[in-house]
């Protein structure tokens, strides 16, 4: 079922398009509005598109968000033109809860790879239940990085130079 909702939106409201969907083959190739997707009479998610790629509809506000059966917050993402993407420098792209909405991970991206943020935090870090950090995985570029490993060697490319000079 297709409705229109009027969002508010600083000092006016912004129209959306939301779709009610049982199966994700019910969402239109190149769709742009907010989808809800229902289970046995309850929302499982909400995934906001532009041009049918995931997108936040705004800085703060994720572009997909997965509910537990009882209603709770399990996981929210954010997306940039379909990739995972930081909104801020210091919000994750990606960050999963406890049912008790304790923060359980968060993972870091830029342009759909993991990577971690400028501050030096890791791409990857999990909680315990009672807060203590149980461990952090750093990434650059989408590569994990080992300490005490050597950095991993510059990507080489098998096409010539743009230049047109030959490499030996």
């Amino acid at each position: 079922m297709e409705l229109i909702d009027l969002i508010p939106n600083s000092m006016s409201f912004r129209v959306v398009t939301t779709i009610d969907i049982t199966d994700e083959s019910e969402i239109p190739v190149g769709f742009t509005g907010r989808v809800k997707h229902h289970e046995h009479g309850v929302v499982v998610y909400v995934a906001w598109y532009h041009d049918g790629q995931m997108h936040n509809p705004g800085k703060h506000h994720p572009a997909y968000r997965r509910f537990r059966p009882d209603g709770r917050l399990k996981y929210e993402m954010f997306y940039t033109h379909g990739l995972l993407h930081d909104p801020t420098d210091t919000d994750p792209a990606v960050r999963g809860y406890y049912a008790d909405g304790l923060t359980h991970y968060e993972e870091r991206y830029f342009g759909g790879k993991r990577h971690d943020s400028r501050d030096g935090t890791a791409a990857i870090r999990k909680w315990r239940h009672d807060g203590e950090l149980r461990h952090e995985i750093h990434y650059q570029h989408g590569k994990r990085i080992i300490e005490g490993a050597p950095p991993p060697p510059p990507r080489r490319s098998s096409r010539p130079p743009a230049n047109g000079a030959s490499s030996s």
